[in-house]
């Protein structure tokens, strides 16, 4: 009952932003019609028009989950962000260390330790002097911004192609499942972790102490699971998951195989995760489904720019008027518990 009531309240929420965009679009002169019936109907028509909105879901699943971990213990970590830009920096490290097919379990390994090191100061800083998560995270996702793209306009600049890095070796990627699409195994991948964080957060111990820490810090204190901890857990979880959405842009996404030097291939996954974590309730299977949803919105933009002249902006403002809605409705929910 109470999956049902949170299913219909984020029904309600995106209902509310459509219908407001629906205006924005009416008073500002563009097609109403040509728009909506770009952006919800025509990535349903073509095979590489539905395979490239899941190709675009994928980063968007596992930074969600990085939201998603950090709400399940009261918790508001958006460095999902950064850590997408350093799993992706440990991606082109992996590439111009190694230029053979291991390239791509290093390109995992060096991603998700960086993203996992990036992920746990500001854990260390919440659990040693209470500094907040949101202050701290942002703080971190601008270092990694300019950090990153320092590194990829100098040491793994691509002399051939200065706007990107080094490309990743061709017999190291992830290539595409069906030709002429974008669609890799990296979407089942992130699928898989997805299933992965909804099992531990609701079947395991791990889980059980992030759920109790974060509805009632006090009961947790009492129980004996130390609030540190479940910081400790909800950041290391987050920054693996956010470290291999960075890892995926550049290991399995056609026809690139880089990271832009602007970090254009990069830029606002994290912020994304976190409209699909919220429209998905904090639920791992609820953010899956809304980061599939984002992903059609995604590839449904690129045809409302080419059909009704709707800027992609649209899209983004949709997002926006979505977790303003939520937000709100969380923070009545919030002021009730207290």
């Amino acid at each position: 009952m109470r999956g049902l009531k949170g299913f219909l309240e984020s029904l309600l929420s995106l209902l509310a932003a459509t219908a407001v965009g629906a205006v924005v679009v009416y008073l500002s002169g563009y097609d109403l019609a040509a728009t909506y019936y770009s952006m919800f109907v025509v990535p349903f028509t073509d095979v590489v028009y539905l395979t490239s909105a899941l190709a675009a879901a994928t980063p968007i699943i596992l930074t969600g989950l990085t939201f998603a971990l950090g709400l399940r213990a009261g918790l508001f970590n958006i460095g999902g962000e950064g850590q997408v830009y350093m799993g992706a920096l440990g991606a082109v490290m992996a590439a111009y260390l190694v230029k053979t097919a291991l390239a791509l379990p290093l390109s995992f390994l060096l991603g998700v330790s960086l993203a996992v090191a990036w992920a746990l100061v500001p854990a260390f800083l919440k659990i040693s002097r209470g500094v907040n998560e949101v202050v701290s995270t942002i703080m971190m996702n601008w270092i990694a911004y300019w950090l990153v793209i320092m590194e990829a306009a100098t040491t793994f600049s691509n002399p051939v192609q200065p706007s990107e890095t080094i490309k990743f070796p061709s017999q190291a990627r992830l290539t595409p499942l069906i030709s002429g699409t974008s669609l890799t195994a990296g979407f089942f991948l992130a699928v898989a972790v997805a299933l992965a964080v909804y099992w531990l957060l609701d079947k395991s111990i791990i889980g059980y102490e992030l759920t109790v820490a974060g509805m009632n810090p006090t009961a947790a204190k009492v129980a004996g699971i130390p609030q540190s901890r479940a910081v400790l857990y909800s950041f290391l979880l987050g920054g693996v998951a956010s470290g291999i959405a960075g890892v995926l842009q550049v290991a399995a996404m056609p026809p690139s195989y880089s990271l832009a030097t602007n970090l254009a291939n990069v830029y606002g996954l994290g912020f994304d995760g976190i409209t699909a974590a919220m429209l998905g309730r904090g639920n791992p299977l609820g953010t899956l489904a809304a980061a599939l949803f984002l992903g059609i919105m995604e590839e449904g933009a690129r045809h409302m720019q080419a059909i009704a002249m709707t800027p992609f902006e649209f899209v983004k403002m949709i997002q926006g008027i979505i977790i303003l809605i939520i937000s709100i409705r969380m923070l009545e929910l919030w002021r009730r518990r207290r």
